[in-house]
């Protein structure tokens, strides 16, 4: 099992779920009116990557029974790690996780 033997869409949900680590684009905004303290953070890079890792992820899922038997099971982990970094970028994206609102 090796770089060779994961689909186009596997290779390219994995490269996505770790460019979502690695490129961002942040805005934050906090203000405080009356001691009510307000803040909104975006991490688009989190929010983009992490779409693109699901959507190759699922596609890769999609397309699981034309691939050999015996790359199947690494595709399949491939894809469904993918999916779940996915879902962690686009909650990290949205300030839900990790975020400097908390």
């Amino acid at each position: 099992m090796s770089w060779s033997s994961l689909s186009g869409a596997s290779k390219a949900a994995l490269i996505f779920a770790v460019l979502g680590f690695v490129i961002s684009f942040t805005t934050l905004s906090t203000s405080s009116i009356n001691g009510v303290r307000t803040c909104s953070y975006m991490d688009y890079g989190a929010l983009l990557f992490g779409a693109l890792a699901m959507l190759a992820g699922s596609s890769g899922l999609m397309r699981m029974r034309d691939l050999a038997p015996d790359a199947r099971t690494l595709n399949l982990v491939v894809c469904v790690a993918a999916d779940v970094v996915g879902v962690v970028h686009i909650l990290r994206g949205i300030g839900m996780v990790g975020g400097p609102c908390g």
